[in-house]
């Protein structure tokens, strides 16, 4: 059985019960402070403490832009951001919450979205109590670098432009040297994300550093193409230091003197809220990341271990409705990504594997949107590691209630992007408890089960079988829209940003 005090590699550190048999340490560090000389560094073994250290409260996010206000839902084990210190470079923290009783459990680390420039560990799990009593499995939630201080590509920084994904990686360091003293088993990890945080883990199994740190893996709306290019690297770093006064080829002695308030800001400045989703990613460094995640993943860099990937209905309805208009950018996308010449057979295509959208063009393109960003992506990673393990295809459907964002109508609504988290971490809306028991399966076992579902057949590139989970119950569907998925067939392309940013 677990005890409140657990002593750690860098000392012991005190949690407290937080539910009813629900134990939890928060905040609690996995790595030096990331601040003056570590600042774009690789991150360094913290120094450790004497005595007992209380980890009774969460730590700092990651510095970040001011999220807009929006209505949190009331759910018990939900972590309000009120109830989170202010945004500090201080940030290399994780939080465990594990049942009382503990001992071997499944370990889940949860690797949070927000695009790489927003978002802390607990959204998603939340205190992480629910999921962990239900499932009974140790959770980890991980704080990491975020936006410039952790993806800004510095050329005499040593390896750069993926601080924030080397982060992820001492985090699951500290994981499999420290969570059997939280009653958690380090040969059953699963590495689990939403978003940038789904595009992590696929940079996390493509990663020489992570060799024996990971079981199995969970991707939600992610992919294995989203990493930077040199161009990219170059054209933001002349557009970042720009907005900061600073010239081209500013050393990163002169870059780390620049106060985190002002970073932040040039941040805002290329592009604000959601407009800003798709600027910051991990570069590929020569050391987490030798080539493009999928590639590598494809090649059997991550043999062996098990993978759900799981995409919702219609990924991209949330961002046409946070900012309008936007799927009418999927002309100018596709000719910069493909080529002028296929636009109009791509959107052909659609028209007719979806003959019902052939006179809809906003809504055609709200499919092109979601499939360019997440669905294909998904795709293809899950094509990728079914040559190498067991892989299990999953799409959400919902329908969502009602989601707390403004500009989105009340439900019910066709799931969207991240409608699907809270049904994983807290059971909760239409197809929740389903969706919930099944990653608590793959987590305890490598396959995903649930009462509520049919048997959930393995994935192939043959049979493309799916689990499209809606209400309380699923079904088991060969490629479904497949027709979309094939207009996509033989190109490659590394995606940019969808609204066009000057210099980017």
């Amino acid at each position: 059985m677990t005890g409140l005090v657990v002593t750690t590699r860098a000392g012991a550190v005190r949690g407290a019960e937080i539910a009813d048999g629900v134990l939890a340490w928060k905040g609690i560090p996995y790595a030096a402070p990331p601040v003056g000389e570590l600042r774009w560094a690789l991150p360094q073994p913290h120094a450790g403490w004497a005595g007992v250290r209380d980890a009774l409260a969460y730590g700092a996010p990651a510095p970040q832009p001011p999220a807009p206000a929006a209505p949190e839902p009331d759910v018990r084990g939900i972590v309000p951001r009120g109830a989170l210190p202010a945004p500090d470079e201080d940030c290399l923290v994780l939080n465990v919450t594990a049942p009382a009783d503990a001992v071997s459990l499944p370990v889940i680390v949860w690797i949070h979205g927000g695009g790489f420039q927003g978002g802390t560990g607990t959204d998603g799990p939340g205190d992480g109590s629910r999921f962990a009593s239900a499932q009974r499995a140790v959770v980890v939630s991980v704080n990491y670098r975020l936006g410039s201080l952790g993806f800004l590509a510095l050329p005499d920084a040593g390896p750069t432009g993926s601080y924030g994904l080397h982060d992820q990686v001492a985090a699951l360091a500290w994981v499999r040297d420290n969570i059997a003293g939280f009653g958690g088993d380090p040969a059953r990890v699963t590495v689990a994300g939403h978003s940038a945080g789904a595009k992590s883990v696929a940079s996390l199994l493509a990663s020489p550093l992570t060799t024996g740190m990971i079981a199995g893996a969970v991707s939600l709306s992610g992919g294995g193409d989203f990493v930077s290019t040199p161009e990219h690297d170059a054209r933001l770093r002349v557009r970042f230091l720009g907005e900061l006064g600073l010239p081209d080829d500013a050393p990163v002695a002169r870059v780390r003197t620049v106060p985190v308030a002002d970073l932040v800001a040039a941040q805002d400045a290329l592009a604000r809220g959601p407009r800003g989703t798709w600027i910051w990613r991990p570069s590929i460094d020569g050391v987490v990341l030798e080539r493009v995640p999928v590639d590598a993943i494809a090649a059997g860099a991550a043999a062996g271990i098990a993978l759900l990937a799981q995409h919702t209905v219609l990924e991209c309805l949330l961002y046409d409705a946070l900012v309008p208009r936007s799927p009418e950018h999927a002309d100018r996308v596709l000719a910069e990504a493909l080529g002028d010449d296929e636009v109009a057979r791509l959107l052909a295509a659609y028209a007719t594997a979806r003959p019902e959208l052939a006179d809809d063009p906003h809504r055609l393109r709200v499919e092109v949107f979601s499939d360019e960003r997440y669905v294909v992506p998904t795709s293809r990673l899950a094509d990728a590691q079914s040559n190498h393990a067991p892989v299990y295809r999953a799409r959400f459907d919902g329908p969502v209630p009602a989601l707390p964002f403004p500009g989105i109508p009340d439900g019910p609504m066709p799931a969207t992007h991240g409608s699907d988290v809270m049904p994983v971490w807290f059971g909760i809306g239409p197809g929740g408890r389903a969706l919930s028991d099944a990653v608590g399966s793959f987590v305890a076992t490598g396959a995903p089960r649930a009462e509520a579902l049919p048997s959930w057949e393995g994935y192939d590139e043959d049979s493309r079988a799916t689990m499209v989970i809606r209400e309380a119950s699923g079904a088991m569907t060969s490629d479904p829209h497949g027709g979309q998925r094939a207009a996509w067939d033989g190109h490659a392309w590394t995606p940019g940003t969808w609204w066009p940013i000057a210099g980017l």
